[in-house]
């Protein structure tokens, strides 16, 4: 047979198109998933960044003023304290990660005191340092860490335990402390309640506590008492030992450390009052 040049290049044009059409099909469901593969990873990707930034972020909390006498009792049953907002979520110190713990803070003033109040929720409460000063943080405890100029290193921080054992510290910069028998702030007072038992044993429901720390102690504020508009830096965190143990803050540091002062928090003080 003559070779028809015209009907092989017909023939051939139309062969390459099916092949190509075929390769199309084939190489389709590839591209499909490599967009997918990367539409899944991009996403994954901001998530990680988006709870980077929700854990570096340094929190703030406005500090109402109290018109009313508190009661140190550890009970938090006083209008003053239903009127006053919570500090926000503790979470897990390391990576402020969500906690599955319920804890709750709040804080006042006055022209003698500043007052924080803590609510841990917990199912099996333990603690058996009953001295003042001794080394609280290795059961189960609540701790404010406050600095009221950050242009200065010095903080004080208080620990309470649910049997009402005080531990309070004077540093003079991160982890150098005054000796803790050395200084004990004379006026400072504080209260606990719990509903169960201090042993560690499940059918416990909470522990509450109520700290009242004299502005005469925080010797490098401004201003004392606190004018409307002062900021000073502060952490609150809850040691947590059983049935398995938790640091959690209220602003994490992000590492195996509670004194990192670049992680405290802010507090402002304002002229908002309480009780409404």
């Amino acid at each position: 047979m003559p070779f028809n040049r015209e009907l092989f290049s017909r023939k051939g044009a139309k062969a390459q198109r099916k092949r190509s059409v075929s390769s199309c099909i084939s190489f389709a469901p590839l591209r499909l998933c490599g967009k997918l593969f990367l539409i899944c990873a991009t996403s994954l990707l901001l998530c990680g960044l988006a709870s980077t930034t929700t854990a570096e972020q340094i929190p703030a909390y406005q500090v109402a003023r109290v018109m009313t006498q508190l009661k140190i009792d550890g009970r938090l049953d006083e209008r003053a304290w239903a009127d006053t907002a919570l500090v926000g979520s503790f979470v897990n110190n390391r990576d402020g990660s969500p906690s599955k713990l319920t804890t709750e803070a709040r804080i006042l003033y006055d022209d003698k005191f500043i007052y924080f109040a803590f609510r841990a929720v917990d199912a099996n409460i333990w603690a058996t340092m009953k001295r003042r000063d001794e080394h609280l943080w290795l059961e189960e405890v609540v701790e404010v860490f406050l600095q009221a100029n950050p242009e200065t290193p010095n903080y004080i921080e208080l620990e309470v335990n649910p049997l009402g054992t005080m531990l309070d510290i004077y540093l003079l910069d991160t982890r150098k402390p005054l000796h803790y028998e050395s200084w004990n702030s004379e006026k400072l007072r504080w209260a606990v309640q719990v509903e169960g038992t201090v042993d560690g044993k499940d059918g416990d429901r909470e522990w509450t506590c109520e700290i009242a720390l004299p502005l005469e102690d925080i010797a490098t504020a401004a201003h004392l008492p606190p004018r409307p508009g002062d900021r000073w830096r502060m952490n609150l965190y809850r040691v947590e030992s059983k049935p398995e143990v938790a640091e959690l803050a209220w602003s994490p540091t992000l590492q195996n450390d509670f004194h990192v002062l670049p992680r405290l928090g802010e507090i402002v003080f304002t002229d908002q009052r309480v009780p409404k």
